[in-house]
């Protein structure tokens, strides 16, 4: 992908970088500010980075916005006709040996992550059951909260659209829930609701009920808005 920017918001987008994985933890960390099951900063961190990690694993799309040098955005996604060539069951299982090492570290976190890791895999197999096809979806979006309402987030998802387009998609998809995401964003945008299930891992973190939702955009559909 291409670094360019934009003068109205003075942002320049680029390729994430390893080197920016603490602030996208850091953006991750103020958006679900989730405290159950960690004891700490540090471990607050930690979980955070390995999330991050974790929605890069499954994207072949991963940018991030920045203002002078600092990152105040980021969108990893994946575009399926990109995806082709790899292996989801080796993804999984780097998936797991990352997270293993992860849980390792601390026995105490390993004991409390027991129930995370039931509540995952109940919304895993939800989602999976709920989820329609599609050609594309956006894995994990951020902003910074000091610079929401400032257009960075439809700028990253336009991206992202458009490549996605580029590369044949007709569908795109992205899942969220009503407790921390900013779901209104993405029903302004055009996506709209396929499904909603009770939420296993959000309302574990949160200790309160939480809705997940599942969006859907029809990319021919939106082509053919724009030429009329």
């Amino acid at each position: 992908m291409n670094t360019t920017s934009s003068t109205r918001t003075s942002v320049i987008f680029r390729g994430y970088r390893p080197d920016d994985l603490k602030a996208c933890a850091r953006l991750a960390k103020e958006a679900f500010p989730y405290g159950r099951g960690t004891s700490g900063k540090d471990e607050g961190e930690m979980t955070m980075k390995g999330y991050v990690e974790s929605s890069l694993l499954y994207s072949t799309w991963s940018e991030v916005a920045c203002i002078g040098d600092a990152v105040v955005g980021f969108l990893f996604g994946r575009i399926e006709k990109t995806w082709k060539g790899r292996s989801r069951m080796r993804t999984l299982l780097v998936e797991l040996s990352m997270t293993a090492r992860f849980l390792l570290r601390n026995p105490l976190m390993l004991a409390r992550s027991f129930g995370l890791m039931w509540n995952v895999w109940i919304t895993e197999l939800k989602l999976a059951e709920h989820r329609p096809r599609s050609d594309a979806e956006i894995e994990l979006l951020i902003v910074d909260s000091k610079n929401r309402g400032e257009g960075i987030g439809k700028d990253l998802v336009d991206r992202f659209i458009t490549a996605a387009k580029e590369a044949g998609a007709e569908v795109v998809t992205l899942y969220s829930e009503d407790l921390q995401s900013n779901y209104q964003f993405y029903e302004k945008y055009g996506f709209r609701r396929v499904a909603t299930f009770y939420d296993d891992v959000t309302s574990y973190f949160a200790n309160k009920a939480s809705t997940a939702i599942i969006y859907a955009l029809d990319l021919k559909q939106s082509t053919d808005t724009e030429r009329q």
